[in-house]
């Protein structure tokens, strides 16, 4: 069994490749936050949708796309760019899905699953998709909601 956690720290930038498994969600999500935390002034009010945005993200990626195999890598990337905005890539190693038929419609509130794509267009500046549906690029515009 695959265990890689690699973790790469740069100015502004947060870069982390590591196995599939539901264990290390936790784990880079507790990152990104002492990440942020240290690199912006005023994070206490993101921090939340933030993390839900991660979470749900590569969530999405263990469970759905590498279909929580351990030998498939998911790529995170964070970036901190100017005027106070994020941009947040998870990449991972599966077939990809028709993202475009999966967002016409949304979830029922009985459903067990398909809240993710809502919460993420939701909580972000801006939420897209490669053409494999395999990598994910969202951007948040960190602006005080006071």
């Amino acid at each position: 069994m695959s265990k890689v956690f690699n973790r790469t720290i740069r100015p502004n930038t947060l870069s982390i490749t590591f196995s599939s498994t539901l264990g290390n969600i936790d784990r880079i999500c507790d990152e990104a936050s002492r990440f942020l935390d240290r690199n912006l002034k005023d994070m206490e009010e993101h921090l939340f949708p933030i993390n839900l945005v991660i979470r749900e993200a590569l969530t999405n990626a263990v469970r759905h796309g590498n279909r929580l195999d351990p030998e498939k890598k998911v790529k995170f990337f964070l970036k901190i760019e100017r005027k106070k905005r994020i941009r947040i890539i998870v990449e991972d190693q599966g077939e990809g899905f028709d993202w475009q038929k999966a967002g016409e419609s949304p979830p029922m509130a009985n459903d067990d699953h398909g809240r993710g794509l809502a919460i993420m267009a939701n909580y972000s500046s801006s939420c897209c998709y490669n053409r494999k549906g395999n990598r994910l690029v969202l951007k948040k515009k960190l602006v005080s909601e006071y």
